[in-house]
């Protein structure tokens, strides 16, 4: 009986999952740091100062309001982090017109 060659599996490139982690949260972080040592995660601290909602004058409408649709996901109150699909580099490129 002929022996069968295994075929060199091809690497699979996964997209690493980006965490971002609430501003002040250092227990939290280290142990998504050591958790996901291994795994293709890009751990990131929250970079805002503030809520970023400055005040409005009267009849103008606020330019930031189209990007806040809602209230931030479960794990960002329950566990002071938040799971975003794809690194920041990738949602920031424009798609080619």
């Amino acid at each position: 009986m002929p022996v069968k060659k295994k075929r060199a599996s091809k690497a699979v490139s996964v997209a690493p999952v980006e965490l971002i982690v609430r501003r002040g949260a250092l227990r939290r972080f280290d142990k998504l740091k050591q958790a996901t040592a291994e795994l293709p995660v890009k751990l990131t601290w929250d970079r805002r100062v503030n809520d970023g909602r400055g005040t409005v004058k009267p009849g103008q409408r606020d330019p930031g309001y189209a990007d806040r649709r809602g209230a931030p996901p479960y794990t960002w109150d329950a566990a002071d982090f938040l799971v975003v699909g794809k690194p920041s580099a990738e949602r920031r490129r424009r798609p080619k017109r």
